[in-house]
């Protein structure tokens, strides 16, 4: 990763989650590839795999607990497909698109010296998708605490610590954004500073409250784009 121009890491450091904030993501695609194969909607898909557990079954692949292959022969028996494992990875990791402001937002915090942490439940296909997609966002980062190679997944304390820890500042220096309110109530409880991320305007208003320094110029630029 990038090492900062200032050469003196300010406070507080900046902790972002990844889906749906660094970037959006949709399982639609995903789901309507796997349910045309069924001869089904990818929303009878979605309803059909839940109903079979892959909610806990996705919980333990993203906790480092199962590799890629096994996850992906035990979705495959769960729905009643038969898939290649690359058919498979291929259409579970193609789910992404950009978040443009907050990858305005990125560089311009590295340029000031902040300290950045992704922290992410994910597994190892999708951050095998979003390191390459996202490497121009993701090269400014100084860590990446990912829950499939820590073995811990929000909103567990462990997670939140393993970031903090990141960053080489107390937990109390941490700001913590991600877009669920459970995750920021989850890194609060361990004493990080929890933004919940709703839009681009209120995150910049709520971190300029916690001393975190845009220009007006910038802010401009962060939102519209020019």
């Amino acid at each position: 990763m990038n090492t900062r121009d200032d050469s003196s890491s300010r406070r507080p450091a900046l902790i972002f989650d990844f889906g749906n904030v660094v970037a959006h993501f949709d399982y639609a695609k995903t789901c309507a590839h796997f349910g045309r194969r069924l001869g089904i909607s990818g929303e009878a898909f979605l309803e059909r795999v839940r109903s079979r557990g892959l909610t806990p079954l996705v919980q333990h692949y993203e906790s480092g607990r199962m590799n890629a292959e096994a996850f992906s022969r035990a979705v495959c028996a769960l729905a009643g497909l038969v898939l290649t494992h690359d058919e498979f990875a291929s259409a579970w990791s193609d789910i992404f698109r950009p978040n443009e402001p907050i990858g305005r937002l990125i560089p311009i915090l590295k340029r000031r010296g902040y300290t950045l942490v992704l922290g992410s439940n994910t597994n190892d296909l999708h951050a095998a998708q979003f390191r390459a997609q996202f490497a121009e966002t993701l090269v400014h980062f100084d860590h990446l605490v990912l829950s499939y190679e820590i073995g811990h997944l929000k909103p567990s304390a462990p997670f939140y610590l393993a970031c903090a820890e990141a960053t080489g500042v107390p937990p109390e220096s941490c700001i913590f954004i991600d877009d669920l309110v459970e995750n920021v109530e989850g890194a609060r409880e361990v004493g990080l500073i929890g933004l919940h991320f709703r839009d681009m305007p209120t995150l910049l208003d709520d971190l300029a409250a916690l001393g975190v320094e845009f220009l007006d110029a910038e802010r401009v630029q962060i939102i519209e784009g020019r």
